[in-house]
């Protein structure tokens, strides 16, 4: 059973990979993602950064298809998403490592913490509007330090 936190948590990362908000995410949806952050990171195309994303994001793209695409239609829908996050192998060899690396690509100033101006740049450039990229970094920040 799915909490509702657990719900909310999946309809707001799904949101954010459904570039086109068709209600699918297809393999585009993700190169899009990866790409424009990359981009907006100031990742230089071709750079040891830019082709470890670009592997991770590939990967996630593999992973989340392999098993799951039941209708076989080439993409995949909230449900099939839902089920590949549900599986802690999927999170631990695939979402986690690719939020991970996209996440350390925000930490601007290399101190190894991501400061809440950094969190907020980080989420303009996947897409996610201030008020619920502010509200994730209150969730994520557990000591409140900033």
């Amino acid at each position: 059973m799915v909490t509702q936190t657990e719900r909310d948590y999946f309809q707001t990362l799904f949101r954010q990979l459904d570039g086109d908000g068709d209600g699918k995410i297809a393999q585009v949806d993700l190169d899009q993602l990866v790409q424009t952050t990359l981009m907006r990171s100031g990742a230089v195309p071709g750079s040891e950064r830019w082709r470890r994303i670009t592997g991770l994001g590939n990967r996630l793209w593999d992973d989340l298809r392999a098993g799951l695409d039941t209708d076989e239609d080439g993409t995949v829908s909230a449900r099939e998403f839902v089920t590949a996050y549900r599986r802690p192998e999927f999170l631990e060899r695939t979402a986690i490592p690719f939020e991970v690396a996209v996440l350390e690509m925000s930490d601007e100033d290399g101190d190894g913490k991501v400061s809440v101006t950094e969190w907020l740049a980080w989420h303009q450039a996947k897409g996610v509007p201030f008020p619920e990229a502010l509200k994730e970094f209150s969730e994520a920040d557990a000591d409140g330090d900033g």
